[in-house]
């Protein structure tokens, strides 16, 4: 009997111990398992606020370049609009002025005159005085006067039709840088008029107050006027100074033209 009650009290022993072992087994377990919640739930809760600082970097850092962009847009702005120095007008430089000639005005014509203004108002200041009535062509302009068409833009040139009269008016208006040429060919001209030519004795002192004229872009040779009166002889040098007085006139009359 004795040895039945002791039995009993070891069954009763196991199963308690066996109760209490699986109530701790089990409180371990359910511990476990909330630490592990716990610490998933401090993960998560650590990665969102990584999350939510990343993001307020990044806004931050995007709302500082944007600030920095417009900044630096102002500034290329206002650049530009800062006072810039004044241009001063620019001195224009003075026009060349051709080389001065013994026989030349060495001032321009204020403006592009056709020489038939010239020439009519050369005829006007002569008056029935004077003579040339006979038109050149280009052809006797370049072979009795040497002047070559490269050099100039317009020429007119006339000549008394009696053989007994010198009276000759040639206006060439010179293609620019041009004019020294024209002036060298009737120069040449006139020099040869003077030395070479066989001339009536009453037309010498005509000739050699014969002049070539320059004003500007514009060459004239010029020997015109009335006759001398008849008490001066072909050599008294009074005849000349006669003549070179009736070529002023046409002087007079150029100058008086081409100014406008």
């Amino acid at each position: 009997m004795m040895k039945k009650k002791l039995i009993a009290a070891l069954l009763v022993c196991a199963m308690c111990a066996s109760l209490f072992a699986a109530c701790t087994s089990s409180g371990d377990t359910a511990s476990s398992n909330a630490s592990s919640a716990i610490t998933s739930s401090e993960t998560e809760s650590s990665q969102a606020e990584s999350s939510e600082a990343e993001s307020s970097e990044a806004e931050s850092s995007q709302a500082e370049s944007s600030e920095a962009e417009s900044s630096d847009a102002a500034s290329s702005e206002a650049a530009p609009s800062q006072a810039a120095p004044s241009e001063k007008p620019s001195t224009p430089s003075s026009a060349p002025q051709a080389s001065q000639t013994p026989s030349s005005n060495n001032t321009s014509a204020s403006s592009t005159v056709a020489l038939s203004t010239v020439l009519d108002a050369v005829k006007n200041a002569y008056g029935e005085n004077y003579l040339p009535s006979m038109d050149l062509t280009a052809e006797d302009l370049k072979t009795r006067f040497g002047l070559n068409a490269d050099d100039y833009t317009e020429a007119i040139g006339q000549v008394a039709m009696m053989s007994t009269q010198v009276d000759t008016f040639v206006a060439v208006h010179a293609k620019e840088g041009k004019a020294e040429n024209v002036v060298s060919a009737l120069n040449a001209y006139r020099d040869d008029l003077v030395n070479n030519s066989m001339q009536y004795p009453m037309n010498i002192p005509k000739v050699n107050a014969s002049k070539v004229y320059q004003k500007g872009d514009y060459v004239f040779f010029i020997m015109l006027g009335a006759f001398a009166p008849d008490d001066l002889m072909a050599d008294d040098p009074a005849a000349v100074t006669f003549h070179e007085e009736q070529n002023q006139i046409a002087i007079d009359a150029i100058d008086k033209t081409l100014a406008g």
